[in-house]
């Protein structure tokens, strides 16, 4: 029991990277699993709801999308990461983004919701932009 306690104190540099990798791989599954149960769609949530901090997440996609060699598989994790800008800190109760169509638009009748509303949409498209550049710096290391 001592030894393996040791061992596991300071581990070798490639035990780390794959502690590292399983950790991110299971954090990126939990997160996946998370969205499909709780029937996310393109709805826009506060991060309280997430299963781990958005910051740990984006770090794991990073870590699964670089050691991903499986070129569709790639493209599926990026567009799974890319659901993280929908997430925003301090957004409160959901706000559900369907579309509505032409015939039955009608000017908002709240202006403080759909301020609201606005605001969350242009954060989401900024994130979605920064997030994208994070993966693309991800999937560059990734092929070197």
């Amino acid at each position: 029991m001592l030894y393996e306690e040791r061992f596991w104190a300071n581990p070798a540099p490639d035990s780390r990277h794959a502690v590292c990798l399983a950790a991110a791989n299971d954090a990126v599954s939990e997160f996946v699993r998370f969205v499909r149960d709780s029937n996310v769609g393109n709805d826009l949530v506060d991060e309280v709801e997430l299963p781990i901090p958005k910051s740990m997440l984006v770090e794991a996609f990073t870590h699964v999308i670089a050691a991903e060699v499986r070129p569709d598989i790639r493209a599926l994790l990026v567009k799974a990461g890319l659901t993280l800008s929908q997430y925003h800190i301090g957004l409160g109760e959901r706000i559900k983004v369907r579309p509505i169509p032409t015939d039955t638009r009608r000017q908002p009748s709240n202006p403080f919701l759909a301020r609201k509303f606005a605001c969350a949409l242009l954060l989401t498209a900024t994130e979605r932009t920064r997030l994208t550049e994070i993966y693309n710096t991800a999937l560059r290391r990734g092929r070197h």
